[in-house]
Formats: C-alpha cells, structure tokens, sequence
C-alpha cells in the first residue's frame, strides 16, 4: 500500500474511533477533569446573603405582653373615678405592672433591645406615679384645705401625670415592635 492510503486509512481510522467515541459517550453526564475544577483566577465575588431568622416565641411573647399592660393601665386608670383610699392603691399596683409584669418575660434580646429601651423608659414613669398615688392613699382622708389635703392633691396630680408620660413611650414601644415583626417576619 502505498503512503498516501495509509495515511489516510490512518486518518479515517481515527476519525471513526473518534466517532465511535463521540457516539458512545453522548449519553453519559460528562465529568470533569481535575483541571477544570480548580478555581479560576478572575475575581467574582458573589456577596454573602444574610437572612434574619423570625422571631422567636419567647420574642414574640414578649412583644404581646406590651399592649396587654398598656391596656390593663389604661382600663384601670379610665373607670377610676371616685379616688378612695383603695381606689389610689389599685392605681399604684395597676401602674406598678408594668416593671412587673414586662421584668417576667426576661431580659429582651438584642433586636428588640430598642423596643426595651422605650418600655423602660414608659415603667420608669409608671412607677413614679405608683409612689405618688401610694403616697397619696396613706394621707388618708384629710380635712379640706389642710397640708396634708395639699400635699395628697399634689401626689394625685403626679400619679396621673406620670400615668401620661409613661403611656407615650408604651405606646412608641408597641408601634416600634410591630416595625421589627414586619421587618423580620
């Protein structure tokens, strides 16, 4: 045989093992080769994605037990309308509820320490006005006009103050954690 057919008879033999090949292997997932898996040296960064993780129960809980105080005050200090003795203790405790009642759901946690921030702030006046109508309840019942008439005057006047400060910051508590739960989830 000449040259020339053997080369391409060599030629067409390895065009048709490689047809074969190409062929045979056109059903098989290809895989890839160590070269292929290293890792190109051109710079894609592809930005962490961060998601918050929802509220949890004990979050959410706490959250809930916000308007639920605000509204007990709110209730109480309402159909409170003939200031006995007993009606100004009532007062002091309803107002004393909220550093009660929000201290037992712990401490919030860190997302929700600027609704914490607003909630202590609102106590802290609630429980001033609780010491204004505790000390107005143990004048007693003074004679018009006296000192101490005055001086229970004055300690009611506090407690109802103090009962209107501290509903403004409860209620932005309350507003501020509903934008964290639309926020989260």
């Amino acid at each position: 045989m000449p040259a020339i057919t053997s080369r391409r008879a060599a030629c067409l033999a390895v065009a048709v093992v490689g047809a074969l090949l190409v062929a045979g292997c056109a059903d098989q997932t290809p895989t890839t080769s160590p070269a292929a898996s290293q890792p190109s040296t051109t710079s894609t960064t592809v930005a962490p994605t961060t998601t918050v993780p929802p509220l949890t129960a004990k979050e959410l809980a706490w959250l809930k037990s916000i308007p639920k105080v605000r509204t007990k005050i709110d209730k109480t200090m309402e159909t409170t309308s003939n200031l006995t003795i007993s009606a100004m203790r009532n007062l002091a405790t309803s107002l004393r509820s909220c550093s009660r009642e929000l201290a037992r759901g712990g401490a919030p946690s860190d997302r929700l320490q600027p609704v914490y921030a607003l909630v202590k702030t609102a106590c802290k006046e609630y429980d001033k006005g609780a010491v204004c109508f505790t000390t107005a309840a143990s004048i007693g019942i003074p004679i018009g006009g006296s000192a101490e008439d005055r001086k229970q005057t004055k300690a009611i006047q506090c407690g109802f103050d103090a009962s209107g400060k501290g509903g403004i910051p409860l209620l932005d508590a309350e507003n501020k954690g509903d934008e964290i739960k639309a926020e989260v989830g």
